[in-house]
């Protein structure tokens, strides 16, 4: 699968967006998009069909007809169709990700991606995003998992900032400033 960095993928991405706002179908064809990351969260072998440089377009364009006509937008159909026809259909996935990506941008949503030591749930998540809103300026997603080699606290990225309020990082830090003060202390101890 192609990442959301993948400049084609992030073309036709845009290219069904601005479609979408032009005719006044955002919302309609933003679920399509929503539906189509299930699908492919679901069934990994889905993804491997349009993936896939063996099996021919015209099997893939019946996938399409048979699972999504009357679910999706006639639109969100066209432009699956288009893909195949283009032999683009093994970045779906990536366009999805990367029209995901536009969504976010223009409702002003930024993902975190939360590591916590013990399960968090949405009640002990709220002061969380609200002080990373507040921290951030925009609508923060959370993605929670699990890591008990934290021990505790909390690790948080946003893009390319990390906030590390582990407790193992906070055991690094006093170890690191423990070693500077006995490097101070016997240092000076030395000069004497």
């Amino acid at each position: 699968m192609q990442g959301v960095s993948h400049p084609v993928a992030r073309r036709y991405a845009r290219a069904l967006f601005e479609e979408a706002r032009a005719r006044g179908q955002a919302e309609v064809i933003d679920a399509d998009v929503a539906a189509l990351h299930e699908a492919f969260a679901a069934s990994r072998e889905l993804a491997r069909v349009f993936e896939s440089p063996v099996i021919p377009r015209e099997k893939k364009k019946k996938i399409i007809e048979t699972l999504f006509a009357g679910r999706l937008q006639p639109l969100t159909i066209r432009f699956l169709e288009l893909l195949i026809e283009k032999e683009r259909e093994n970045l779906l996935p990536a366009i999805v990700a990367a029209y995901r990506a536009l969504q976010d941008e223009a409702q002003g949503i930024v993902e975190a991606h939360v590591r916590t030591a013990f399960p968090l749930d949405e009640a002990g998540a709220r002061p969380l995003v609200e002080k990373l809103e507040r921290l951030t300026g925009k609508k923060i997603r959370l993605q929670l998992k699990q890591d008990p080699s934290l021990i505790g606290g909390v690790v948080v990225r946003v893009g390319d900032t990390v906030y590390d309020g582990s407790v193992r990082q906070q055991l690094a830090a006093l170890r690191e400033r423990l070693r500077r003060r006995a490097t101070f202390v016997n240092g000076s101890n030395e000069s004497r």
